[in-house]
């Protein structure tokens, strides 16, 4: 099986319907880290975060720092964001749609303007929401190929000297063979699936920033994050015998009863605590009231993630057994390991006619430098394969602005390209975005922002059990701040 650009949740879905065990980390892991989402602040929002050649307000400590340097007041800084997530998918010729949403605080933030003789300093700092991990999905299909049985206990296959925490085996859906030293696993497939796979959790900034002038028109900036956050992942798999093929035939050797199988759950969460740290360069030139150029670097974010993950399961018979006997089986963990991202590289110009602001920004990253570190060796060998499994990718936003001043009103728009970092991917796989804002003049000092996100894209995942599954994901972002100058 080949996973595919977007969300963990799908994936392991999938693996589910393939029979295939879910594993601790993937190449997804990783990149799930190193993606932006739709960034913050909800100027930039509605201009298409086409913001690297705008940055005047407190979200330049994410876009380009050396932007703060343009601000002549300080600046306190609140907003909200809200997400809603639709996944489409279609699997085994059954399409069913999940929703999930989330509401979280956005940005909270200070900006201080330094007196200074000439020139200008500005420092900067406070809390960004990178980026949201919340995402699900559902289905329920009849799997005539396979059964996730078959992940524990392949059909033929050698089984291990210790059976104890086998699932298969322990809740009596597997026997095993003696004198050939193979599993006799006849649950194979024709079976009825039902998941439901909800993610949660984000990446938070907690960061500090100052801009300044190093010459006439001319500014320097940097921006130093900590990054926090968690992940959260929850599973439910049951797999029913709809048709009731193993029926009577269903003969195990440990006590030679007849089991007649009616369903298997299995239940599985993974939750994670990440730390990070990084630094993003800025520079900006401007000719006032008339064009800037920004150029922003962001240096590789180093990731630490740790994780607990636990499965339990259980079996139901026609008979009116049911295994364990007292409680469900349960096998839990903990583990460790790093994640590096690439360097992100952005650059972005902004033209200012009299009262309408036109922007663009192009961001280059190179995802083939996305990388685990301290972790086990199977992990590590992921990062052999993820040179040749990603690619780099050049993403576009475009933005505008128009002032009505006598009206106090700021009218945005823009939109977002993503190319998707996935080698030899066509292009209805790449995110796209379209966005508007509206910005009101509340007071001499004080503006109301709000933004709008639609995206869309499409993706899929194959695997060897079940065949070609077509994704078709859209997302609704909404955002508003609150922010007053003094």
């Amino acid at each position: 099986m080949k996973p595919k650009f977007g969300t963990l949740s799908t994936l392991l879905a999938i693996l589910a319907l393939a029979g295939l065990p879910v594993q601790a980390q993937y190449a997804e892991d990783a990149l799930r880290l190193g993606l932006s989402g739709t960034g913050v602040g909800t100027r930039s929002l509605g201009m298409g975060n086409a913001y690297t050649g705008v940055a005047n307000d407190f979200s330049a400590i994410y876009w380009n720092p050396a932007g703060l340097a343009q601000m002549e007041f300080s600046e306190f800084s609140f907003g909200l964001s809200h997400f809603m997530g639709k996944d489409n998918a279609t699997i085994l010729n059954t399409q069913q749609e999940y929703s999930s949403n989330a509401t979280n605080l956005n940005a909270l933030g200070l900006v201080y303007k330094v007196p200074t003789q000439r020139g200008s300093m500005v420092i900067a700092f406070g809390y960004n929401r990178q980026n949201s991990f919340t995402s699900g999905m559902s289905f329920s299909a009849f799997n005539q190929n396979n059964s996730i049985v078959q992940s524990y206990a392949p059909n033929a296959g050698l089984y291990p000297s210790d059976l104890s925490d086998n699932i298969a085996y322990q809740l009596y859906l597997a026997d095993v063979d003696t004198v050939t030293g193979r599993w006799d696993s006849p649950i194979v497939g024709k079976v009825l699936q039902t998941a439901k796979v909800v993610e949660g959790g984000g990446l938070n900034n907690w960061s500090i920033a100052g801009g300044l002038d190093i010459a006439k028109n001319l500014s320097l900036g940097v921006t130093l994050t900590y990054l926090s956050g968690t992940y959260t992942y929850d599973r439910s798999l049951v797999e029913e015998d709809r048709d009731n093929t193993y029926g009577s035939n269903f003969r195990y050797g440990r006590n030679q009863n007849l089991y007649d199988f009616k369903s298997l759950e299995v239940d599985e969460y993974v939750d994670g605590d990440i730390s990070g740290a990084n630094a993003r360069f800025g520079l900006m030139y401007r000719i006032p009231d008339r064009f800037r150029l920004g150029i922003a670097l962001k240096t590789p974010t180093s990731f630490t993630v740790k994780e607990t993950w636990g499965t339990t399961a259980s079996s139901t018979f026609d008979n009116g057994d049911v295994y364990p006997i007292d409680e469900d089986l349960e096998n839990t963990g903990m583990g460790q390991y790093d994640v590096v991202t690439p360097w992100e590289f952005n650059i972005g110009a902004s033209v200012i006619l009299r009262d309408l602001t036109v922007s663009g920004d192009i961001t280059y990253t190179d995802w083939t430098e996305l990388k685990f570190e301290n972790a086990s060796s199977d992990v590590l060998a992921l990062n052999k394969d993820m040179k040749t499994l990603f690619r780099g990718t050049r993403d576009y936003r475009a933005g505008l602005e128009y002032d009505f001043v006598s009206l106090g009103v700021r009218l945005r728009g823009g939109f977002m390209y993503f190319t998707s970092p996935y080698a030899n991917d066509p292009k209805n796989y790449d995110q796209k975005y379209v966005t508007g804002g509206l910005g009101f003049l509340l007071g001499p000092s004080t503006m109301l922002d709000l933004a709008y996100a639609h995206g869309w894209w499409e993706t899929f995942r194959s695997n060897s059990g079940s065949g070609r599954t077509n994704e078709q994901i859209t997302s609704e972002t909404l955002r508003a701040t609150l922010s007053y100058r003094f």
